[in-house]
């Protein structure tokens, strides 16, 4: 009998070091969730997959929608609900000169509402070649961090829960309302109004922004871009230039072929 192959490790990459913060990537593969006590106030980006950051008794649905905060002291593991997967996630820690000037006494409660364009300086973050670039792409997070108003619970409803596992478990994005529903065991209409309450935006919308959150991790290395949009469930390239110009900011050529050239120059350090 063969011996079993050796599961993969959680991965992490320091970023950014300086006075004023410092960054790490940290790719955490689902048989391995994170665990410890939190050192210096935390936020937390989710680029990919999703996690329940649990404190105690309480746990906090995480993903690509949702900045997560972390307090110094706690001691916390990160629950991974969605069968196979992990998650990976940028973990800024700020000085605390540096939160007093970007957030002052701004209360941040344990999860906001996170912006696309917050993903997108994620993404070239991860990709920045020179310090300076870095350390800029790093604050420039931070003081996105209060930019969406839209608010968010910390305890989700169990069946807005099992349909964020099953949005997150269907990749690309083609799900309805109905079928949603039926495998979660409540009516459209009940399922709509809890998940509204809870996210401060319809299913379709959340749906949207999952999507687009992946177009902004996987577009670098994409080849076409129509291939791409109808992969992840969209109908045409038009529509996805479309969701994504009005979600981020720029048009998808434009993210790639930046992305693509700090990847060039990462390449040639």
């Amino acid at each position: 009998m063969s011996a079993l192959a050796p599961q993969p490790a959680n991965r992490t990459r320091r970023l950014v070091e300086c006075a004023s913060l410092s960054a790490d990537e940290l790719v955490a593969h689902h048989h391995l969730p994170p665990s410890g006590e939190i050192t210096g106030r935390k936020l937390v980006v989710t680029f990919a997959g999703a996690f329940e950051f649990q404190v105690g008794r309480s746990a906090t649905w995480v993903d690509s929608g949702r900045i997560l905060f972390a307090r110094s002291g706690e001691s916390y593991v990160d629950r991974h609900v969605v069968p196979g997967s992990g998650h990976a996630s940028l973990i800024l820690t700020p000085a605390e000169a540096t939160v007093d000037e970007l957030w002052g006494q701004a209360d941040h409660g344990r999860v906001r509402a996170g912006s696309l364009r917050m993903h997108m300086l994620a993404q070239l973050l991860r990709r920045a070649s020179q310090p300076l670039e870095a350390e800029e792409l790093a604050i420039a997070m931070l003081a996105e961090a209060f930019s969406e108003r839209r608010e968010v619970t910390t305890n989700d409803h169990r069946c807005v829960r099992l349909a964020k596992e099953a949005m997150q478990d269907c990749e690309e994005g083609r799900i309805s309302l109905e079928v949603l529903a039926a495998k979660i065991g409540v009516t459209s209409v009940y399922l709509t109004q809890c998940f509204k309450r809870s996210e401060g935006m319809p299913l379709y919308r959340y749906q949207t922004r999952l999507r687009l959150a992946r177009a902004l991790d996987r577009l670098p290395e994409a080849d076409d871009i129509t291939d791409l949009a109808l992969d992840l469930g969209f109908s045409s390239h038009s529509h996805f230039s479309a969701a994504f110009r009005a979600g981020v900011g720029v048009t998808p050529s434009h993210f790639r072929r930046v992305a693509r050239h700090q990847d060039r120059c990462r390449a040639d350090l």
